[in-house]
């Protein structure tokens, strides 16, 4: 619940900034159509946040491809276009008298050039093909570049400012339908009529039929010719790395922040092989080492203890010394395999000393 309340007035306070401002410029001198809106779209969406779509045909068209959740489309339609109701709103209040007379006065529409605060009109001489095949692409184009800037506000602005300047101003502006929609609500109000909706052959469902569609179809667009294949070769790097990490086989990552896209893994030429610890084997040679280490010392388990431990022998392998050491005479000490230690105890010669 919070997550849609906070979607849907993100969605208010940036489409309401957005066409406030955008429809606050188009009464000022000098109007540069392509630098008002795309100025009017950046200062929205960057009060909306990088989610912010601004434009019910943009959420459509990311709800469809998958790049916006299609449980936030009510929340974002909501905020949008009462957004949009508001900024309508908001240009009676605050724009100049004689524009807002105009507009309250022209009940019959017979001077238009009150309108584009609100609302598009077709250019003068246009056709009803023209229109549709103009808006359809302009709305692909901004779609797909709306795709591709993920949730730059900077981007959004360039977009929309590019396809006002190549295709007229008339196209650019009229791409959202919320303005074009509550844009009329506002002028009907006060004609107290639905001529606005009517004008020009029902001229209006261009620019709400054909920027939807045009949204939709620059999505899916986007969607198979980029999502789908970098979704294939992140797949299959996945199952590389997966199958490479089967193999002990050393390596080192160049950046700390593991990106799938840019890892780089340095090979040794040589793998890192641990020596195996060399430990004396009494079943294989005499331990002739042994045999000096005793001729010199006295013959204890202290005395093999400490030849054991300097030689890293066992502790299993200690107590069987020991425990043969306690099981043979005192004067022969046999260690196995035919080693035997001569030893000399000290009692022994003490009495032969006496003879």
């Amino acid at each position: 619940m919070y997550t849609s309340l906070r979607v849907m007035l993100s969605e208010f306070l940036g489409t309401w900034l957005y066409l406030t401002l955008g429809g606050l410029g188009t009464l000022n001198q000098p109007y540069i159509p392509a630098l008002t809106w795309g100025a009017a779209l950046t200062v929205g969406s960057l009060v909306g946040g990088p989610s912010s779509h601004l434009n019910p045909a943009v959420t459509l068209g990311m709800s469809a491809s998958g790049q916006s959740p299609l449980s936030s489309l009510p929340a974002r339609f909501t905020g949008q276009f009462s957004g949009a109701l508001v900024a309508g709103v908001t240009l009676v209040g605050v724009a100049p008298t004689n524009t807002v007379h105009s507009m309250v006065s022209d009940v019959n529409m017979t001077n238009m050039e009150w309108e584009e605060p609100w609302f598009t009109v077709p250019a003068y001489g246009s056709s009803v093909y023209a229109d549709i095949l103009t808006f359809t692409l302009a709305a692909v184009m901004f779609q797909l570049v709306f795709s591709a800037s993920s949730g730059s506000a900077l981007y959004h602005g360039i977009n929309l400012a590019t396809i006002i300047t190549v295709l007229g101003q008339h196209i650019g502006a009229g791409l959202n339908p919320a303005r074009e929609v509550m844009g009329r609500m506002v002028v009907s109000f006060y004609h107290w009529n639905w001529d606005v909706f009517m004008f020009y052959d029902v001229w209006a469902w261009i620019p709400l039929a054909w920027s939807f569609s045009g949204c939709l179809t620059g999505a899916l667009l986007y969607w198979l010719a980029i999502d789908v294949p970098r979704h294939l070769e992140t797949k299959k790097k996945m199952k590389k790395c997966r199958n490479e990490a089967e193999y002990e086989i050393p390596y080192t990552i160049d950046n700390e922040e593991i990106e799938l896209e840019k890892l780089t893994v340095f090979l040794n030429e040589k793998p890192i092989t641990e020596k195996p610890l060399k430990v004396p084997n009494f079943n294989k040679s005499p331990p002739q080492q042994l045999k000096n280490y005793l001729d010199d010392k006295e013959v204890s388990p202290t005395a093999i203890k400490k030849f054991c431990k300097k030689n890293s022998i066992s502790t299993p392998e200690l107590e069987h010394y020991l425990a043969r050491y306690r099981a043979v005479p005192v004067d022969q000490l046999d260690l196995g395999n035919g080693v035997t230690v001569r030893v000399i105890d000290a009692h022994s010669d003490e009495l032969e000393d006496e003879k």
